[in-house]
């Protein structure tokens, strides 16, 4: 039986044909390629991965920073604008309190009106 399968590689070699012991080194070898790659590919998979998170953590730190300095000026100016208002507010109050109380030259309620 030995001998068959002898003759029928060496028939196979000369006919160009691959034998299985042949085909079957050709398939391990590119089985271990293929699983070289993949792993090569799954580094650089979670390399990537890393580098995106890192991005957007620092993108999410850039963001909440704008933010943060955003709502300051815009504190700092409602301040200011609110200031601006009592201010005005406040010398109407002084102003209708000096010129008699109330709009119309009048007093306060109940007081009769010339």
């Amino acid at each position: 039986a030995s001998s068959t399968a002898k003759r029928l590689a060496d028939v196979s070699a000369k006919e160009g044909r691959e034998t299985k012991d042949s085909k079957r080194d050709r398939l391990g070898e590119e089985a271990r390629r293929l699983s070289i790659l993949l792993q090569e590919l799954r580094d650089a998979h979670a390399a990537f991965t890393r580098t995106l998170l890192w991005e957007l953590g620092r993108f999410r730190a850039a963001k909440e920073d704008g933010l943060y300095c955003a709502l300051r000026s815009f504190s700092a100016a409602n301040e200011a604008h609110s200031q601006r208002v009592a201010a005005a507010w406040a010398a109407t109050a002084a102003g209708v309190a000096g010129a008699g109380g109330g709009v119309g030259g009048g007093g306060g309620p109940g007081e009769e009106r010339e």
